[in-house]
């Protein structure tokens, strides 16, 4: 069985103080089907690897299907009583001829009080990994551990079944971890959606930076997220690191009795530098012998060294950029933002020689040839802290959420206040295309 690999990550506590941290947090999990067996198991061969290695254990919201279960009955009722009355609201505007979707408002019944501009950060709450990684001074081991720090955050990208509010143009946020990294964004552009950030560690050792550029596709009683844009590690020494998404579903949102959300597809990490890329698939591995590995949260992939230069290196592009000016057009330009269609098509690379493979689960364990980097149950993350002097523009300004804040249960107020912001930006929107038009841009 693998070994575990601290590789100086501070431990936690134990397994048992995990679960009961998230049962209070959730009002209460059910284990999955496999956690059941596991708990059950003895002396029988194929609950061996649960008993030689208990950090291997799924994360206590594990869904049986694969993924991360939404277990707050209460919660999920809600938030479906507020897509069915939406959907209501825009039959009848269907109806009378009157429909706006442009216009229309979502109901924040549905809404967390907090900005997209926060949500992006919560998976980047494993820093010290980072820091490591800028510490190395091989390649191939820096690589591994800008792994490292990508899966075990992903367990959060799904925290929140809330929807948080849409940036404003021209928001911002600012925060910090316990280590002393920090973090900045910016909200670049409306429509497409598009917020810049960036990621500075402790004694600028690493700089993660880029933007984001989400794209979301409704398909009947699935929502998939498609995390377009652009994302760099950067090291002190000039190497960087370029980071292409995995795609991401909200599962069962209407019909099925417990909702999920789960990753899919492809993430890949590109060195042009030192000519290092690593590929990783999300997905059921039928052949694996671990059970954890044949689930669909399941994550297998190589290191490998290229000799050819990728094509299509600069794919990634703002669609359909806005005309902006002052500080947002600076912020574009230094990310290399281009008005051309965006092609989500990753490079083609050609293999010259495979280093290492990974594998494991991002709801439990993640593994190099066959030893233990980060577990759930002894990962340490940190957690993010607001800037106690934040620029005027920062999303805890916002009148819309801090009146979700103020009374969670007073929605109406919050509504009033999000429509407000909304006709406010719609307004600003409808000036800077006359003042467009004034300069003949």
């Amino acid at each position: 069985m693998a070994k575990v690999l601290r590789r100086g990550c501070d431990n936690i506590s134990s397994l048992s103080s995990l679960r009961e941290a998230n049962l209070e947090s959730n009002g209460g999990s059910r284990m999955s089907s496999m956690q059941a067996e596991e708990a059950q198991c003895s002396d029988d061969d194929s609950c061996n690897d649960f008993e030689e290695a208990a950090e291997t254990l799924l994360h206590p919201d594990a869904h049986e299907d694969g993924g991360l279960a939404m277990n707050n009955r209460a919660l999920l009722e809600q938030q479906r009583a507020a897509i069915f009355e939406l959907i209501r609201d825009m039959g009848k505007q269907l109806l009378t001829g009157k429909i706006n979707l442009v216009n229309m408002s979502m109901p924040v019944k549905m809404f967390e009080p907090r900005s997209y501009l926060q949500k992006l950060a919560d998976v980047w709450v494993y820093s010290r990994m980072l820091s490591t990684a800028a510490a190395q001074g091989d390649p191939a081991l820096r690589m591994k551990w800008v792994l490292t720090w990508f899966v075990a955050g992903l367990q959060h990208a799904f925290q929140s079944w809330r929807k948080p509010f849409n940036p404003i143009l021209g928001e911002t946020w600012q925060a910090a971890l316990d280590d002393g990294s920090e973090v900045y964004f910016e909200q670049i552009s409306h429509h497409p959606p598009v917020s810049a950030f960036q990621l500075i560690g402790p004694e600028s050792a690493y700089q993660y930076s880029g933007y984001s550029q989400p794209e979301v596709q409704y398909k009947g009683n699935a929502v998939k997220t498609t995390a377009a844009g652009k994302r760099s590690v950067i090291f002190k020494d000039g190497t960087v690191i370029e980071i292409t998404y995995p795609k991401y579903y909200l599962r069962g949102i209407l019909y099925t009795a417990r909702p999920r959300g789960d990753i899919t597809g492809t993430a890949r990490f590109v060195d042009m530098r030192n000519r290092l890329c690593c590929e990783v698939d999300f997905g059921k591995q039928p052949q694996a012998e671990d059970r954890l590995l044949q689930r669909s949260d399941a994550i297998s992939g190589s290191l490998f060294s290229f000799i050819s230069e990728p094509k299509n290196q600069s794919s990634h592009s703002l669609k359909e950029r806005r005309s902006f000016g002052g500080l947002t057009n600076a912020i574009t330009n230094a990310l290399n933002i281009t008005s051309s269609s965006s092609n989500q098509n990753l490079p083609v690379l050609k293999r010259q020689a495979t280093h290492a493979s990974c594998s494991g689960n991002w709801l439990s364990h993640f593994d190099w040839d066959g030893q233990r980097w980060w577990t759930l149950a002894q990962a340490n993350s940190d957690s993010w802290h607001p800037s106690s002097s934040p620029l005027p523009s920062d999303s805890s300004h916002r009148s819309d959420l801090a009146c979700l804040l103020e009374d969670p249960s007073d929605w109406q107020q919050a509504q009033a206040a999000k429509e407000e912001l909304e006709m406010r930006q719609r307004a600003d929107a409808k000036l800077r295309k006359e003042a467009a038009r004034s300069a003949g841009t």
